[in-house]
């Protein structure tokens, strides 16, 4: 009984800033590699090509849902854009004219962004450490504030969803939102960008049917 009482799930909402750290890891990766290879504005490349791209398709993933249609959609697209250019050369001659372009970024370049992309990730997941949900002694309790507050809700009974509405989201960081139903409560408690969602999600009503069946023996 008291292995039990020391169960407890917790759950840390995460920014969307998170989504970012392709872009991140990238910056890393490209301020290495031009500190050693030699690139100027006559020789620029093609990493800052690649970043921009990889930029803006991560900005993409944070501003719109990628839903399972959407994302069919554009695997089609792609797939459809790639016969093309294959079956008209004017068409490959153009995608292949729009990517030849030089785009010129130094090492020092990089390396900001890396050093504010770790600032701003940093500061995120030590928010998470001050505000964030955990199941534990049949309660629901939300702490937040650097005082450590804490809201206290009954964990019995405790109805439980899970949604995956963004399919690149949950492919970066398996990511999604939780829908936590308190009893005789009239307004749903939203968790988004749940990290390993499905993990925490299975921990949780593991935990809860553990609670129901010392609720009924009790």
């Amino acid at each position: 009984m008291a292995k039990q009482e020391t169960r407890k799930v917790v759950i840390r909402p995460l920014s969307n800033v998170v989504f970012f750290y392709p872009t991140w890891l990238a910056s890393i990766a490209f301020g290495i590699w031009t500190s050693v290879v030699d690139v100027s504005p006559e020789n620029p490349g093609t990493s800052g090509l690649l970043f921009t791209l990889l930029f803006f398709f991560n900005l993409s993933i944070v501003a719109f849902d990628y839903t399972r249609l959407m994302s069919i959609v554009i695997v089609l697209s792609l797939i459809i854009v790639g016969l093309l250019s294959t079956m008209y050369p004017l068409v490959g001659e153009l995608i292949r004219s729009a990517l030849d372009q030089p785009m010129f970024m130094n090492s020092t370049f990089y390396w900001v962004w890396a050093i504010g992309f770790s600032i701003i990730m940093g500061t995120v997941l030590l928010k998470t450490r001050f505000d964030y949900w955990e199941i534990k002694n049949n309660e629901l309790l939300h702490h937040h504030g650097l005082l450590g507050d804490v809201e206290r809700r009954a964990a019995p009974g405790l109805k439980i969803s899970k949604e995956i509405k963004d399919v690149m989201e949950y492919a970066l960081l398996g990511s999604g939102r939780l829908v936590l139903s308190p009893p005789g409560e009239a307004r749903d408690i939203i968790i988004d960008n749940v990290m390993r969602i499905s993990k925490v999600e299975a921990e949780m009503q593991d935990l809860l049917n553990t609670l129901r069946v010392d609720t009924v023996d009790m």
